[in-house]
């Protein structure tokens, strides 16, 4: 049973104290007793210090005194849900007892001497004033709460006053506004995936996907957050990573910080955490879907880490030290110069059982969010079979610039914003063609490639690009292509056989996703990568049918909106008036609910197809999870057509984008 002693007996007696000081002030042995209690001759500053053994109550720091500075970690616990404050630059160790059991989140405001924690016990946000004033353990009582309005909280992210909670118990992020000493649950916001830590940058809310290595976004958070479900503006792969729990973003240095606690049932040794340096130029280049290569980052993990299961992270910009939150083997944790990671040696360890989020605060460091990302793009990218050119449309159908190509005949294309640079897929040419510094490729110019793959291709008809490696779709004998593209070169690293016949492929985080050409099916390759490193056969794990298509030939995947997109070319012999699309939301949950060889039942689809639509064969998809718009390649009618709020249509509708393109192949949506 936990005491429940007030925070003002305490102060009341540090008054007494200290007029008993003041009193006593001209006396030598009583000066030097005070300075005893006040930590005052310790070569430490700890206490209510503002130097090394002076300042508070240690009287004034006179000239020469060294100054300290003040750093301290705020770390929760799931072992008796106390609050322990870390003093890194005075070495010591204060633990506030609460009347939680367990918590989780944890938050410090330096100018209004409050911390924040989320209480996993009583399922409330709590709020105790002045614990700064607190030079010893302490038993701490709430001066204010919210509701118990929440069900498994695990992170606190603050803006100001406003208070997110993410809270894992139904994937939602509790949204609280502070007004002077009361909290008040301005919305409760539903999220479409697993959720666990996050973090401010400006007005824009990271968010990481439990179970997984991604990241989401969700852009200018606080004008969004409304009762409901709200999908993110963006989500990508952080390469390298196997499970994230934790994260911290500092503005100062613009650097993310990721953990990974790897095997979930492995506490002690697998963990570990990224850091991403020159962030916002990184993840902003990255379309939704994409990965942010390991390449592009630093590890930290190994043996020597003693991590196993890092929960969350923070970071002192000053030191650019990284410090952990580290729930398995009950650790606090600091690393210092992490230069290029590996199996680094924590240079801080301190011991604190179930530790669970952590939170630095100095002046130098507090309040360093940063700010939001600024001019997202949605851009097309588009080939052609009649002359192989590459164009470029706004999200209007506008063309940007169109470029002539090596090729006379293209299908397959990919844009990349981190390295500017068009992939294409030649059939005429039969490889594949690198096109660097494309944005500074002019409009009307003729480019050739910087390189290229040996012409190994027989009918290439759709690329799909992870990370480092661009898979083709090749059905001239119904192959896959996996090439590992350096920057510099592609390298064929396997060739596979298929029993399906290819047509379009996309990525779904690790599993491929392709359509079966002249039938309305889909396979699905898990793992698909990392399965297929050498030259073999491969087999689908999973195939479905997708219920009122005749033939298939495009696919596309949002991942942050869990929408899958194909495309109904109809009759092959009519290319201009019997195709369509299909719209599948909540695509991932279906997927997992529909056995082998079973199907997705056309009512659980939103199908477009029409006169009025101009579909006769649509060759091609992309998806705008922003605006809900379906963007198709239209070959038989020579066109690109768009879409809009497809989520909220059906039937023979008339496109609200268009412009002609001959012999329309494929189509990229670059979407930041």
């Amino acid at each position: 049973m936990k005491s429940n002693t007030f925070k003002s007996i305490f102060l009341y007696g540090m008054l007494g104290l200290c007029f008993a000081f003041l009193a006593s002030c001209d006396e030598e042995e009583n000066l030097n007793t005070a300075k005893t209690l006040a930590t005052c001759t310790d070569g430490m500053m700890n206490g209510d210090e503002i130097g090394i053994d002076c300042g508070g109550a240690c009287g004034p720091c006179e000239e020469g005194m060294e100054l300290g500075r003040r750093a301290e970690l705020y770390v929760s616990n799931n072992a008796n849900g106390d609050i322990t404050k870390f003093s890194i630059t005075g070495d010591s160790v204060i633990t506030y007892t609460t009347a939680s059991d367990e918590a989780e989140g944890i938050y410090f405001d330096i100018e209004q001497d409050l911390v924040v924690q989320a209480s996993r016990s009583g399922l409330t946000l709590d709020a105790y004033k002045g614990l700064s004033m607190l030079t010893e353990d302490s038993d701490a009582t709430s001066d204010f709460s919210g509701a118990a309005d929440l069900e498994s909280p695990r992170e606190i992210a603050v803006s100001g006053d406003t208070y997110v909670v993410s809270d894992n118990g139904s994937n939602t992020y509790f949204v609280y506004t502070k007004s002077g000493d009361s909290f008040t649950l301005t919305s409760t916001v539903e999220i479409p995936f697993p959720v666990w830590g996050i973090t401010f940058k400006g007005k824009d809310l990271y968010g990481v996907v439990d179970n997984t290595g991604d990241l989401a976004v969700f852009n200018n958070f606080e004008a969004n957050a409304k009762d409901g479900v709200l999908i993110p503006s963006k989500r990508v792969t952080i390469g390298g990573i196997v499970r994230t729990h934790g994260l911290t973003y500092d503005g100062t240095d613009d650097v993310m910080i990721m953990t990974d606690i790897g095997d979930a049932a492995n506490v002690t040794d697998d963990g570990g955490f990224h850091v991403i340096a020159d962030f916002s130029r990184k993840f902003d280049a990255l379309s939704d879907g994409e990965v942010l290569p390991a390449s592009l980052q630093v590890r930290v993990a190994g043996p020597s880490t003693s991590m196993g299961n890092p929960i969350d992270v923070a970071y002192d910009s000053e030191t650019d030290a990284v410090y952990i939150s580290e729930v398995g083997n009950g650790k606090v944790l600091g690393f210092t110069a992490i230069g290029d990671g590996g199996d680094l040696t924590p240079t801080y360890t301190k011991d604190l059982m179930l530790a669970s989020s952590i939170y630095f605060s100095s002046e130098e460091t507090d309040g360093n969010i940063g700010n939001e990302s600024v001019a997202q793009r949605t851009w097309l990218y588009a080939t052609n079979n009649a002359n192989g050119d590459i164009n470029v449309y706004d999200s209007q159908a506008g063309l940007q610039k169109s470029v002539t190509s090596e090729s006379n005949a293209s299908e397959g294309i990919y844009y990349s914003a981190l390295n500017d640079l068009v992939i294409q897929a030649s059939r005429s040419n039969l490889r594949l063609e690198n096109y660097s510094g494309f944005s500074g490729i002019p409009n009307g110019a003729v480019a050739n490639p910087d390189f290229a793959s040996s012409a190994g291709l027989v009918s290439p008809r759709e690329i799909a690009v992870s990370g480092n490696r661009i898979v083709v779709s090749d059905n001239g004998e119904n192959k896959f292509y996996i090439y590992c593209f350096d920057g510099f070169s592609f390298k064929l690293v396997s060739t596979l056989v298929t029993n399906c016949n290819l047509w379009g492929i996309t990525f779904k985080g690790n599993d491929l996703l392709a359509v079966v050409d002249k039938s309305s099916d889909l396979a699905i390759y898990t793992d698909f990568i990392e399965n297929n490193k050498t030259d073999g056969v491969v087999s689908p794990d999973k195939r479905i049918t997708i219920e009122g298509i005749v033939r298939t030939h495009g696919i596309d995947y949002s991942e942050a909106a869990d929408v899958l997109v194909m495309t109904d070319i109809g009759d092959a012999d009519d290319a201009n008036t019997d195709g369509g699309f299909q719209v599948i939301q909540n695509f991932n949950a279906l997927l997992e609910a529909t056995p082998n060889g079973s199907s997705i039942a056309q009512s659980q689809q939103i199908r477009i197809s029409g006169p009025s639509t101009r579909l006769g064969n649509p060759i091609d998809v992309a998806y705008d999870h922003k605006t809900q718009t379906v963007y198709i390649a239209e070959v038989g009618n020579g066109k690109i057509l768009g879409f809009s709020d497809v989520l909220n249509s059906n039937g023979n509708i008339v496109p609200t984008v268009h412009t002609d393109l001959t012999s329309a192949s494929s189509i990229y949506l670059y979407n930041n």
